[in-house]
């Protein structure tokens, strides 16, 4: 049993090693992405920027939960601009977070994050930002722009995290890529010059439904943005598992047990947001009244319900979905729905994964031949079941949403539908965009400092 329990953890990882025929086994995978040491390098230029500071607790926080180590690179410390339950420091935050904090980058190092004029050791990729644009960089001449940002620090951090996990799938060194990225306006080319305003509309009242993978993804990114909001619902009727900890942005060791809801309010609160807690499934039943919030930002993994608080009444619904394959994980799909708008080829619903015949034949392959020699067959039915998941893939959907939010509450359009690969995520599939609201549903007027 001991067995499993250390394996289950980081199971929706190792998936998609096992589940992808990257490994043979789940020990292998295990021990595959234990040989990978980040080192989140942050350079002096970036330690007091929005954009500098979310890019390393992304790097810190997603590295750490997918390889098990992390070791934050920097010298000196800096205030932390986001209110957030980590610390009042940069320093404080990253320990929180699990990093082990240095001034020179240790030997043991396999791969380096740069961030701003910090040098890398060995195989280095680069957070690349200015202002609404996020990507990365392999050569260290192009240095980050307008870093009052923090979401583009989040992104960028992402997909720079990405690439470093694409050489674990692969057991191979692949070379890090040039990505940029126009977070306003993710269907649109980024390399138009144009970098999105410095003034903006943030919601001041959401409700957040479903707070697994994609629901602290966007409650993440809303905190690191650093805007001190008015009113949040946080609902999920689930407790916090051994395997959520390697996927959920704010959960750490200490959380294992309590609800996630109560996780999510506590993080809300702390940067400022009145949250009202609800432990409860949401099965259209709870009526929506004038006094509640007009977005609704929807982190649910299964269809049905989605399909239901579509047609619920909020006066916007934004929906993130992810892949659940070792092949389709960072597939992230996002749409939003306004109020009485039809929902008609928003889902195509004929083509939902036959689940069932999945299960069936992983089981038959060896890696699953192998663990049910350790823990059983009805042991490995709950693995063959668990969606693959990966916590960077999280962070970047997170800014994707909380963008298109402020692009609503800015009375602007937002994608009806989006498709994006974190893999390639420049080449954006879209279905047009929804109209933003005609008058202000409540805003917090932001200026970037």
């Amino acid at each position: 049993m001991a067995a499993m329990t250390d394996l289950w953890k980081r199971s929706r990882i190792t998936k998609a090693l096992t589940d992808g025929a990257r490994a043979d086994s789940f020990a292998e995978a295990e021990a595959r992405l234990d040989s990978i040491h980040v080192a989140v390098a942050l350079g002096r230029n970036q330690m007091d920027t929005p954009a500098g500071q979310a890019a390393a607790l992304t790097a810190v926080a997603t590295a750490r939960k997918c390889f098990g180590q992390v070791t934050l690179v920097m010298e000196g410390d800096a205030r932390l601009l986001a209110s957030l339950p980590l610390g009042k420091t940069l320093r404080h935050a990253a320990r929180s977070l699990g990093a082990r904090l240095v001034e020179d980058a240790p030997r043991t190092t396999t791969h380096t994050i740069s961030i701003g004029n910090a040098s890398g050791m060995g195989w280095t990729v680069r957070c690349w930002w200015d202002r609404w644009l996020a990507g990365t960089r392999q050569a260290a001449g192009d240095g980050p722009g307008d870093s009052r940002l923090a979401l583009t620090g989040a992104f960028a951090a992402a997909v720079a995290m990405r690439q470093i996990f694409a050489c674990a799938l692969a057991a191979k060194t692949l070379r890090p890529r040039d990505v940029t990225v126009n977070l306003w306006e993710p269907w649109s080319a980024a390399g138009s010059g144009a970098i999105g305003p410095a003034t903006f509309d943030v919601p001041n009242s959401i409700w957040f439904l479903g707070l697994g993978h994609l629901g602290q993804g966007f409650i993440w990114n809303l905190c690191l943005l650093g805007v001190r909001g008015g009113r949040a619902v946080a609902q999920d009727n689930q407790l916090i598992g051994d395997e959520n900890e390697a996927t959920s942005l704010l959960v750490l060791p200490t959380d294992l047990g309590s609800k996630k809801a109560r996780v999510a309010g506590r993080w809300l609160e702390a940067c400022g947001w009145k949250t009202d807690i609800i432990e409860r499934r949401h099965h259209g039943d709870i009526q929506v009244t004038p006094e509640d919030p007009p977005y609704l930002l929807c982190g649910l993994d299964r269809l049905q319900p989605r399909l239901i608080m579509a047609r619920h009444g909020f006066e916007f619904m934004i929906d993130a979905g992810l892949g659940h394959g070792a092949h389709d994980f960072e597939g992230i799909q996002i749409r939003t729905i306004a109020k009485g708008n039809s929902i008609e080829g928003l889902w195509n619903e004929a083509a939902q994964p036959r689940h069932d015949a999945l299960h069936a034949r992983l089981m038959e392959t060896k890696a699953y031949a192998d663990l049910e020699a350790q823990i059983g067959r009805c042991g490995i039915v709950g693995f063959a079941e668990a969606s693959t998941a990966v916590p960077f893939v999280g962070a970047a959907t997170g800014a994707l949403v909380i963008a298109q939010a402020i692009r609503l509450a800015s009375l602007q359009p937002a994608a009806r539908f989006l498709h994006m690969e974190l893999g390639a995520p420049e080449m954006v599939a879209d279905a047009g965009v929804t109209p933003g609201p005609s008058v202000n549903l409540g805003t917090i007027p932001t200026s970037l400092s």
